[in-house]
C-alpha cells in the first residue's frame, strides 16, 4: 500500500500493526490446537503409593491401559480398547517405579475410556464392564 501524505502513512502503520495484531490470536489458535493434539498422544504413568503397581497408559497402542504388579510374582494385566482384560505372569526381575505420579488412596485417574480408583481394598481399572483389580493378596482380571 503507498502513502501519499504524513497523515496517511500513519494510518498506513496503523494498518500494518492491525494487520499483525491479528495473526497473533490465529497464531496462538494453532499453536493450542496442535499442542492439545500433541496431548492426546502421550504416555501417561502413574504408581502407587507403596510402589508395588506401575501403571501406563499408551494411547498410540489403540488405546491399551497396562499396569504391572510387582513382588514375589511379577503379574502384567492389560485392558485395551474392546474385550477383557488380561492377566500375564512376567518373567523379570526389574523392579518399581520410573514414576514419581502417585495415585494416592481415594483417587481417580482417568483417560478416556479408562477409569482407575486406588482405595483400601487395592486398584480397579475399568472400561465400560471389563477391567481387573489388583491387591496384595487378590488379582482379577475381568
Amino acid at each position: 500500500m503507498a502513502c501519499s501524505n504524513v497523515r496517511s502513512r500513519k494510518l498506513c502503520a496503523g494498518s500494518e500493526r492491525r494487520r499483525k495484531t491479528a495473526i497473533l490470536p490465529l497464531f496462538c489458535f494453532f499453536s493450542l490446537a496442535v499442542a492439545s493434539a500433541r496431548a492426546q498422544f502421550v504416555e501417561d504413568v502413574f504408581t502407587t503409593p507403596s510402589y508395588d503397581i506401575e501403571c501406563t497408559f499408551r494411547p498410540s497402542a489403540g488405546p491399551e491401559l497396562s499396569c504391572d504388579r510387582f513382588g514375589p510374582r511379577h503379574l502384567r494385566f492389560v485392558l485395551s480398547a474392546d474385550g477383557p482384560g488380561h492377566m500375564f505372569t512376567v518373567l523379570s526381575d526389574e523392579g518399581c517405579c520410573s514414576t514419581d505420579n502417585v495415585l494416592e488412596p481415594g483417587m481417580t485417574w482417568s483417560q478416556a475410556p479408562f477409569v482407575c480408583r486406588y482405595g483400601r481394598n487395592g486398584l480397579t481399572c475399568e472400561r465400560e464392564r471389563h477391567g481387573f483389580h489388583i491387591d496384595k493378596k487378590i488379582v482379577v482380571a475381568y
